[in-house]
């Protein structure tokens, strides 16, 4: 099984194996997330001060051990060395950062199609010309719209949220099911755009990525650090330049890292806009 299915399955069921991956995905992911819920100035400085202290630690302890006090043990250090190791960072944190955007992209327009699929079945039920069917469409709909805002959003920020479609739904399956095609299709649409919420927007980056982009990024802090050995004035500006950068990465991961938490999460704007219209319109 590979690290993004395994993943997925244990953020989309809730549990975690006591093994040290279990251990990373039950305790680690937890902590991450509550540094998301932060304001983003925050989670910008808590990043800098984690990378920072990183960086400290290689200029106060590293260097001088690889390179001796006067910097000249180890001889001269090709800047090659350093601008292959920093290639290979950045082409892995543009790498990762795609993959996370086009998860967040999936999971808004899942949302966003979830959303005008219940649109569809209460526009059906406008004009079918039966008050009675109306009146279950727009109640039904008005059900499962309730539910998704008031439970499964929150569920969705914590990760705890399966795939077991709730009973507002099938309620409104099983009611689609004695309509016309296009409330069926409709309501199959909204089922798919469903599943996509749930298991795209509870998936997080392998942690086989997180774990090498953090020894990329500690790599290049120590060969910049290994390259002004001689010099601490100039290796300190160095690595608080580099250590700035590698933030500013990190920061674009972590504030996209989790679609429903953050100040960036996705809202069900327009799943409150169909609620508000079932209520309305079927005077519930």
């Amino acid at each position: 099984m590979s690290h993004a299915c395994e993943t997925r399955s244990v953020r989309t069921t809730g549990r975690a194996n006591p093994t040290w991956g279990g251990w990373y995905l039950g305790a680690m992911y937890p902590i991450v997330d509550t540094v998301l819920k932060l304001p983003t100035p925050l989670v910008v400085l808590f990043l800098i001060a984690f990378w920072a202290t990183i960086a400290a630690v290689i200029h106060w302890l590293v260097v001088p051990r690889i390179c001796g006090p006067d910097g000249k043990r180890l001889g001269r250090f090709e800047a090659e060395v350093t601008s292959q190791i920093a290639l290979a960072f950045g082409l892995l944190i543009s790498f990762n950062a795609v993959w996370v955007w086009d998860r967040g992209d999936r999971v808004r327009e899942a949302v966003a199609g979830e959303a005008a699929a219940l649109e569809s079945v209460l526009d059906e039920a406008d004009f079918g010309g039966d008050d009675d069917a109306r009146r279950t469409s727009y109640a039904l709909v008005s059900a499962y719209a309730r539910r998704v805002i008031e439970q499964e959003w929150p569920q969705l920020a914590e990760s705890m949220l399966t795939l077991d479609q709730p009973p507002e739904l099938r309620a409104l399956r099983h009611f689609a099911a004695r309509s016309s095609d296009e409330v069926r299709e409709a309501v199959a649409r909204a089922v798919a755009a469903r599943e996509v919420r749930v298991r795209d927007g509870q998936m997080v980056m392998p942690r086989s990525r997180w774990i090498i982009v953090f020894v990329l990024g500690t790599l290049t802090l120590v060969s910049i650090g290994a390259l002004h050995g001689d010099s601490p004035r100039g290796r300190a500006l160095a690595l608080a330049l580099v250590t700035f950068a590698i933030s500013c990465c990190f920061v674009v991961l972590f504030v996209s890292g989790r679609p429903f938490i953050g100040d960036y999460a996705i809202q069900p704007e327009k799943l409150r806009d169909v609620l508000a219209r079932a209520d309305a319109g079927g005077g519930t």
